[in-house]
């Protein structure tokens, strides 16, 4: 099975192209500029020096969110145009699983990655390895102020943290857990695109998840956005 993965949930992301469970190939993209301009530019040239063609891909995953709220629309809308041309299933799959999986190998602890969602919250959610069973999530995804994380995690448990979310707010996760909170290394707070690629083809193979239809797809943003909330609020 050959994968199309994008990811835009983030100023990093980018796209791979995964098979066998196996990276093909990647592009990884970090900074400013929107994916809009760089996005399907890179798919081409990512193709066209794999000699992959439309007719040789199976199926096209892509990141569902939490993050930024403009990345999301761009990575969905791409995904969802590509497939309906070229009639490929797509899958997506939440970008905190995929955070969270990037450190399942690293660490036995309960795994919460936290993205920064700007205006004081971050995106999280909680999960449980298990060498026999993978990542079991523990905690529905949510947007909640750093302060409210001692409320909804556990007590007594050493948490292992990653996600863009430290840069900001690390020391005060630190400051609230004590030597409970591990830091996951930075090179690990970026989610690689290939790892969704990889997961969405072990969900198949595992009969976890099946493909879905490209227009059933929608972002997980866990909150409004800034215009919504102002909209909400002035009626």
């Amino acid at each position: 099975m050959l994968v199309i993965s994008i990811e835009t949930s983030s100023l990093t992301g980018g796209i791979a192209i995964t098979g066998s469970g196996e990276i093909l190939g990647e592009i990884i993209m970090s900074g400013t500029r929107t994916y809009s301009r760089r996005l399907m530019v890179s798919i081409v040239w990512l193709m066209e020096q794999m000699d992959i063609s439309w007719q040789d891909i199976d199926l096209i995953t892509v990141s569902l969110g939490p993050g930024s709220f403009t990345g999301l629309r761009i990575g969905l809308a791409t995904v969802k145009g590509l497939a309906m041309a070229h009639n490929i299933p797509v899958m997506g799959i939440p970008t905190l699983d995929i955070m969270a999986e990037n450190c399942s190998l690293e660490d036995s602890r309960l795994i919460c990655p936290v993205i920064d969602a700007r205006r004081m919250q971050v995106y999280t959610s909680l999960y449980q390895p298990s060498p026999s069973h993978g990542l079991r999530q523990i905690l529905n995804y949510t947007a909640v102020s750093p302060e409210a994380l001692p409320g909804i995690l556990p007590t007594e448990n050493d948490i292992l943290f990653t996600g863009d979310g430290l840069a900001t707010y690390g020391k005060h996760i630190l400051k609230m857990f004590g030597t409970r909170a591990v830091f996951a290394p930075r090179r690990l707070w970026h989610l690689p695109p290939s790892l969704a690629g990889i997961m969405a083809e072990e969900k198949i193979k595992n009969g976890e998840s099946a493909p879905a239809d490209p227009a059933s797809l929608i972002p997980l943003y866990c909150r409004l956005s800034e215009a919504e909330e102002n909209k909400k609020r002035h009626g």
